[in-house]
């Protein structure tokens, strides 16, 4: 029996909701860095 279209959409939905709160959990709970880099254009606008 093939699924409806909505329920497709209400699975996906809750799988994106998941991951979204596992990811929220680990970067929680591990020490982690972030690295940036800075370019400027011609006219000197700075981007990160």
């Amino acid at each position: 029996m093939p699924l409806s279209i909505n329920t497709d959409s209400r699975r996906i939905d809750e799988m994106i909701e998941d991951i979204e709160i596992q990811l929220v959990e680990k970067l929680k709970t591990r020490k982690y860095s972030v690295r940036m880099d800075e370019y400027n254009f011609r006219d000197s606008e700075a981007v990160l």
